[in-house]
């Protein structure tokens, strides 16, 4: 059965938004509800005919499960018929024009090609597979299977969800799309974190939604006109006053709402729990610091050798390394003692335990009987207090996940992501609207390593990303 829609206090300014403008963004915060209202949209725009169909590219799991759920929950939206295009009966209902929604995610957009065994002598090494086992498979993808070639398709508009998912302005996945734009005379982007690293994810993003109008046409020229660089060429940094020209050129275009403004959340305290590496783990750490940065000061490629450098230095901090045979080598377990009195700490409470890698998670896994690895149908159970720990690898639930901040408030942050998005949307996970206490996120951080690094690139780049929020509602403020 569906429910009737009655909208936040906050939200018909945001379905607005996307109701009267042809292009336009939601950068709110996650938990302001932007999947309901962008289809209290969709239901207006084609009740006013409008528009014919919608194009929804999400996450995976956003694009298979809460884009479903959402559409058959709410009235307005129950309506329609939605179309996963990762099907064959979603494919029908393309060439059909039968569906009002239709579904794919990133990853299916572009064409992939992959090894696969070799049918003919099944892995084993013939004539055909020249000896190798395995032949290249094409795999066509969303883009060259149902838009290349045709001069119509069944839908008009285009909704990016997670659009800060195509920040990359050469990703294959997006432009195989990007020019054939001219299809779609409405586009929407949906984020809470437009710039979660620097202000050069921007481009590629809006760049989808307005074909270059506010920000150019090339990256380059945005690059060269707004940032400067390093003398090598590799970092860049905002000119003076650039922030606040590309904050004025993009301010008609995303509306900003932030939670803190409209949700009563209760507030999240961050604490660092210090963690000291025992004599022989430390001796370790620094003989293979020392060796992969003569080997970065040595290599040809380095982003290729700064990638290995910070992956086996944070693999050593959480405790364990793959080595070259992909076996795990246990170093210590100075992290796994700092979760157990957590653990004691919170005796009552649920914990979200969060991991990079996967032998981090075998290991808290085995070093607690009681916690079990997260997935999504444990989320009842969850909410019931039935599990007092769950394990996860955040990129598997930082997005499209809702409902785990009914069941607990504390996450710890075992080792520390790179990704200032995967790190804030993982937060939010639990800091959201349905919280009864303050949250708490903890992480165990090894001094004087690689985790102190992490830990100042996610405040560096989430300056950024506050700074553009800020700016941007002031913006709005000041032109309302």
């Amino acid at each position: 059965m569906s429910e009737a829609y009655v909208p936040m206090h906050y939200q018909p300014r945001m379905e607005d938004w996307l109701v009267e403008k042809k292009h336009a963004a939601l950068f709110c915060s996650p938990g302001l509800g932007k999947t309901v209202v962008t289809l209290k949209a969709i239901d207006q725009l084609m009740l006013d005919g409008e528009i014919k169909g919608v194009l929804v590219v999400a996450p995976l799991r956003v694009s298979l499960i809460t884009w479903p759920q959402q559409v058959a929950r709410w009235q307005h939206s129950s309506w329609m018929k939605v179309a996963n295009m990762r099907t064959e009966e979603g494919a029908r209902m393309w060439e059909e024009g039968s569906a009002d929604i239709y579904l794919i995610n990133y990853e299916m957009l572009a064409s992939r090609e992959a090894n696969v065994k070799c049918r003919k002598c099944k892995g084993e090494g013939c004539g055909e597979c020249k000896g190798l086992g395995t032949k290249k498979q094409k795999s066509k993808g969303f883009v060259e299977r149902f838009i290349k070639g045709r001069k119509t398709i069944p839908v008009d508009m285009i909704v990016w969800d997670e659009i800060s998912l195509a920040k990359d302005p050469s990703g294959k996945r997006v432009n195989s799309l990007k020019v054939y734009n001219d299809f779609f005379k409405r586009r929407v982007g949906l984020t809470g974190t437009p710039v979660a690293n620097n202000y050069l994810d921007l481009f590629a993003q809006i760049r989808l939604l307005d074909d270059g109008a506010r920000l150019g046409r090339t990256f380059s020229s945005y690059r060269d006109i707004y940032f400067e660089s390093d003398y090598m060429g590799y970092k860049f940094t905002l000119r003076e006053g650039a922030k606040k020209k590309i904050d004025s050129k993009i301010a008609d275009l995303a509306l900003v709402m932030l939670g803190e403004d409209y949700l009563d959340v209760p507030t999240c305290t961050t604490e660092d729990i210090a963690v000291t590496l025992p004599p022989d783990a430390s001796k370790l750490y620094r003989k293979m610091e020392k060796e992969l940065l003569l080997e970065l000061e040595k290599g040809d490629v380095v982003a290729l050798n700064a990638a290995v450098l910070a992956g086996k230095l944070l693999q050593i901090t959480g405790g364990a390394v793959y080595d070259e045979n992909k076996n795990v080598q246990v170093v210590h377990d100075a992290k796994l003692k700092a979760l157990r009195k957590l653990r004691e700490k919170h005796k009552t409470e649920a914990l979200l335990v969060l991991v990079a890698y996967r032998h981090e998670m075998d290991r808290v896994l085995a070093e607690f009987p009681e916690a079990v690895k997260f997935h999504e149908k444990l989320i009842p159970d969850w909410q019931q207090g039935k599990i007092p720990m769950m394990v996860c690898q955040p990129q598997s639930m930082s997005h499209g996940i809702d409902g785990l901040q009914l069941g607990g408030r504390i996450a710890i942050w075992h080792t520390l992501t790179w990704s200032n998005e995967t790190y804030l949307q993982t937060n939010a996970r639990i800091v959201r609207t349905g919280q009864k206490s303050e949250s708490i996120v903890y992480r165990l951080i090894v001094s004087d390593t690689y985790d102190d690094v992490v830990c100042e690139a996610l405040r560096a780049k989430s300056n950024e990303q506050s700074g553009l929020m800020q700016a941007l509602k002031a913006l709005q403020l000041m032109r309302s």
